[in-house]
């Protein structure tokens, strides 16, 4: 009888251990982070190193790696990429002016102050041929702008051209268009997880998502298991009263 009462706390023990994990993940998975979708060509910019010349920044080497999630393959495709340039526009001298004088000080010094130039973006393409469904490759490639911190945050994006490999067999098949072919990919910047790690097939949410269905199955089993033990032990409690 106490053999059986051990085993029943063992297996208790265990049902309360993995709930407390299903709930820690099903928390993890509420928490809303940034996610990548499970049916796009996910792509991040990495590995951004400054070039120097006189000790002055004249140029950013950086990688681009792309991950096909969806079943298209591409024959070639142009990824035109653009940061705004958030910093200098914040540290422009006409309007840093206007803060620190009053109003009728500025406009008498306004004609003298001038007016600095808009902030220019950074730009730059980056062409891509023969990638295929399910593949992932890094390509690395230079850009002429001291502005490389622009980088490491969020950016604009255009696939244009895209040509895709068509189904031959299939007389009805159409092309995607450029705006089509841009809705296909998505960014993934520095806010985003999975940034920094190898990205996978599946989104990590998507991931956790199925953990977490795996984690509510084992503990259903472990019920049904339960339900037995305290049954057998119900037939025990039964015997032992009849040989008593």
């Amino acid at each position: 009888m106490k053999k059986y009462i051990k085993i029943l706390s063992v297996l208790i023990c265990g049902c309360v251990a993995l709930a407390s994990t299903s709930v820690f993940a099903a928390d993890t998975a509420t928490q809303k982070e940034p996610s990548t979708r499970n049916n796009a060509v996910i792509f991040k910019v990495h590995e951004i190193d400054p070039v120097m010349k006189d000790g002055v920044v004249t140029g950013c080497d950086f990688s681009v790696t792309l991950y096909n999630r969806t079943s298209i393959n591409f024959r070639s495709f142009t990824l035109n990429l653009e940061w705004n340039d958030v910093v200098d526009e914040r540290f422009r001298f006409d309007n840093y002016m206007a803060a620190y004088l009053d109003a009728e000080e500025y406009s008498k010094q306004k004609e003298f102050i001038g007016s600095d130039a808009g902030a220019v973006s950074l730009q730059t393409s980056i062409a891509i041929s023969a990638f295929g469904a399910d593949k992932q490759i890094s390509i690395r490639s230079h850009v002429d702008s001291e502005k490389c911190y622009l980088m490491l945050g969020n950016a604009s994006y255009r696939v244009s051209p895209c040509d895709i490999v068509r189904n031959i067999d299939n007389m009805n098949a159409v092309g995607i268009n450029n705006k089509e072919c841009s809705q296909l990919f998505q960014f993934v910047n520095t806010s985003n997880p999975e940034y920094f790690g190898q990205f996978k097939k599946l989104s990590a949410t998507e991931i956790v998502a199925q953990q977490d269905a795996t984690i509510t199955n084992d503990l259903a089993d472990i019920d049904v298991v339960i339900k037995k033990i305290v049954e057998n032990l119900g037939s025990s409690d039964t015997a032992l009263a009849e040989i008593n």
